[in-house]
């Protein structure tokens, strides 16, 4: 059988070094390179990866200096300007392939006009909602926030990204993604949905859980659209007995005195916890994650505490793969009388409680792999495009 090439473009970090974003493009580059199709890998950083036609898109030469410069002046490089850094080098560095996925490719215009004007069929593996979707519920959140003078992040992008609705094909990594995609005129048969993997071994549920005090855990690099808000609103008005809400993770580009005015409006039962590289252990001395964000490309977070054996309340943009009282609860966006009702079931119901968290951690374990997923839906465009 003929095998066409793939090549894949990833912001992750490959090799000895890693980011955020390598755990969930690793499964997809084994799949491929196991299967000898892989043509060429183009990463942030690349250390010693074992795929030899591995390249590095954001090399010493272009790192070092803005280390240099965010050191001496204490200015932290917008990321705009280091994915436009990462988008010319790669233009320059791509070679033609049959297939190319790009693993978020709306920030590779240039990348993407390249591979489109050599006849590659283009995939975007699509990490976050349509940026349409995005622009308008951040807006709405800023107005309702009452913080006009701040200007977001997704306005400016929707603004000037143009080629988002132009790829061949999109892998969604959840079904809100992908319903984003069709409200905005992507063609629904070309899109599909994979779910993006969890370390089930490092993130497993604890063997000897004491009971004692009722704990909610929140997990997320915060922003208006994480919703902690709402959360801290439910949390303030419920008012439960022997209970904690435990709040974990730093925060991006915020409104002024967001952060400022949920943390006084916080009394004994709320702890604030810094970022973490350890959230494993936060997951196994909870009872449930709270995740109550208004848009998700897919809630890490969500499967995490899944694998630890806990449920999770989160809404219907960030599900992910939480199912409907079975392994937790799925509410509409911007619900406090909602997230009340479930953090209050689930605090009288400790028994339902934990066999949630059971099927929690089933889920997570017999979910498809993400690299198995993703090369199917690559077989499946293959007899699509008639190859």
């Amino acid at each position: 059988m003929f095998h066409m090439l793939v090549s894949i473009v990833t912001f992750a970090n490959l090799g000895r070094k890693t980011n955020l974003k390598t755990p969930d493009i690793l499964p997809v580059i084994n799949a491929f390179a196991r299967r000898k199709i892989l043509s060429q890998v183009i990463c942030q950083i690349n250390s010693g990866f074992y795929f030899k036609e591995t390249y590095s898109s954001m090399p010493v030469w272009v790192r070092y200096p803005f280390r240099a410069f965010e050191f001496f002046t204490r200015i932290q490089i917008p990321r705009r300007i280091t994915e436009a850094c990462f988008d010319i080098i790669t233009a320059r560095l791509i070679t033609r392939s049959d297939y190319c996925i790009l693993h978020g490719g709306y920030s590779l215009p240039r990348t993407f006009r390249k591979l489109r004007a050599a006849g590659s069929v283009l995939i975007d593996l699509a990490v976050v909602a349509h940026l349409k979707t995005n622009s308008l519920l951040e807006k709405e959140e800023i107005d309702y926030l009452g913080f006009p003078e701040f200007q977001g992040t997704y306005s400016s992008l929707a603004n000037e990204v143009s080629h988002d609705n132009d790829f061949n094909y999109v892998i969604a990594l959840s079904d809100f993604v992908k319903e984003s995609y069709i409200r905005s005129g992507f063609p629904a048969e070309r899109i599909y949905t994979a779910y993006p993997d969890i370390d089930i071994e490092r993130f497993k549920p604890t063997l000897h859980k004491s009971p004692g005090v009722f704990e909610v855990v929140y997990v997320a690099y915060t922003t208006p659209l994480k919703g902690l808000h709402y959360l801290i609103t439910a949390w303030n008005e419920l008012a439960l007995h022997d209970a904690k809400l435990t709040i974990v993770g730093g925060n991006g580009p915020v409104p002024l005195h967001y952060m400022k005015h949920l943390r006084m409006n916080t009394d004994r039962t709320v702890v604030w916890e810094e970022s973490s590289s350890e959230p494993e252990k936060f997951y196994r001395n909870a009872d449930v994650l709270v995740f109550p964000s208004l848009t998700e490309g897919f809630g890490r977070v969500t499967l995490e505490a899944m694998a630890c054996g806990i449920p999770v309340i989160t809404t219907e943009n960030a599900r992910g793969i939480v199912e409907e009282g079975k392994t937790g609860f799925v509410v509409p966006i911007r619900d406090v009388a909602a997230l009340k009702d479930k953090i209050a079931y689930l605090y009288a119901n400790r028994e339902a409680m934990i066999e949630m968290g059971k099927q929690a951690r089933l889920a997570v374990v017999n979910k498809k792999p993400f690299g198995e997923a993703v090369y199917e839906i690559y077989q499946e465009i293959r007899k699509r495009e008639g190859l």
